[in-house]
C-alpha cells in the first residue's frame, strides 16, 4: 500500500472521530447517526471510487494540462512564496464554489446537487452524501485556482484532501461560535442553515470555506436555535436513487 495513501487515510479517519467525539460533546440538535448510515456507507463506496477516478483525471490528466496552459499567472506570480499561492489559490477556487453552488440551485443544475439535500439526519460524516457529477463540478473551481498558481499536483493532493475535512467540518453537528470570525468563515450552524427546510433559509449560505461570499452577495442567514433544529432533507423513493446518485 502507498505509505501517503495509508497517511492520508489515517488522517481523515482520525479527524472524523475527533467530530463524532466533539459531535457527543456539543450537539447542535438531536441526531440519529444510525438512521441512514449503512445507506451512506453504500452511497459513498460507490461515489468514492468515482470521484477517486475523477480527480486522478482532474490532476494528472488532459484537463489539468489544459488549465495550466490557459490559466497559470505569469512567472513573477509563481514565485511567490508557496503558502501565499495556495492561500489566494483557495480564495479563487471558494469562490468559484460559491457560484457554482448557487447555480446548482437553479434549474436543471438542480439534478447534480439534490442527491445532497435528501439527508436528514446531518453530521460529519452525512455530507459526503453526493452524486458523482456533483462531486466532479463542485471541484472544478478548485483546480482551476490551483494551476492558475502553479501548484504541483502533489500539494493538490494535499489541498484535496483537506477539502474533504472542510467537508466533515461544514456537516459536523458541533455547536461552536467563531464570534465576529462568523462573518469569514463557514461554522457547522451557517451551513446547517443550507440545509434546513424552513422558508427563509431556502437557496441560502452557500459557502464551503468561506462565509464572507454570502454576506456578501446577500445569500447569508444567521443561524438560529430554530433553523438548527428545523426539519432537513427528504426520503429519496428507491427508483431514483441511481439517478441521482449519479446526479442526472
Amino acid at each position: 500500500m502507498d505509505i501517503n495513501l495509508l497517511i492520508s487515510g489515517t488522517l481523515v479517519l482520525g479527524t472524523g472521530g475527533i467530530f463524532h467525539l466533539l459531535e457527543n460533546k456539543i450537539p447542535l440538535e438531536t441526531v440519529n447517526r444510525k438512521k441512514h448510515f449503512a445507506f451512506d456507507v453504500l452511497v459513498i463506496c460507490i461515489t468514492t471510487v468515482l470521484v477517486a477516478f475523477i480527480s486522478i483525471w482532474l490532476l494528472e490528466g488532459y484537463i489539468r494540462e489544459w488549465l495550466i496552459l490557459n490559466f497559470e499567472l505569469m512567472n513573477s506570480i509563481l514565485l511567490w512564496p508557496l503558502g501565499i499561492r495556495i492561500i489566494l489559490a483557495l480564495i479563487i477556487g471558494d469562490f468559484g464554489y460559491y457560484v457554482v453552488h448557487r447555480l446548482m440551485h437553479i434549474g436543471p443544475f438542480w439534478r447534480t446537487h439534490v442527491f445532497h439535500h435528501s439527508i436528514q439526519e446531518i453530521y460529519w460524516f452525512s455530507g459526503l452524501r453526493t452524486s458523482a457529477l456533483n462531486s466532479l463540478v463542485i471541484r472544478l473551481p478548485y483546480l482551476v485556482g490551483v494551476c492558475m498558481f502553479g501548484i504541483s499536483a502533489s500539494v493538490a493532493a494535499v489541498i484535496a484532501i483537506s477539502l474533504g475535512i472542510v467537508n466533515f467540518w461544514a456537516h459536523s453537528n458541533i455547536n461552536i461560535s467563531f464570534g465576529i470570525l462568523g462573518y469569514v468563515f463557514i461554522t457547522p450552524s451557517f451551513h446547517r442553515v443550507h440545509h434546513s427546510m424552513a422558508e427563509n433559509a431556502i437557496d441560502r449560505n452557500f459557502g464551503n470555506i468561506l462565509s464572507c461570499w454570502d454576506y456578501l452577495f446577500g445569500t447569508a442567514v444567521n443561524p438560529t436555535k430554530s433553523l438548527n433544529e428545523s426539519d432537513k432533507g427528504f426520503e429519496v423513493p428507491q427508483e431514483d436513487v441511481l439517478r441521482q446518485l449519479v446526479g442526472l
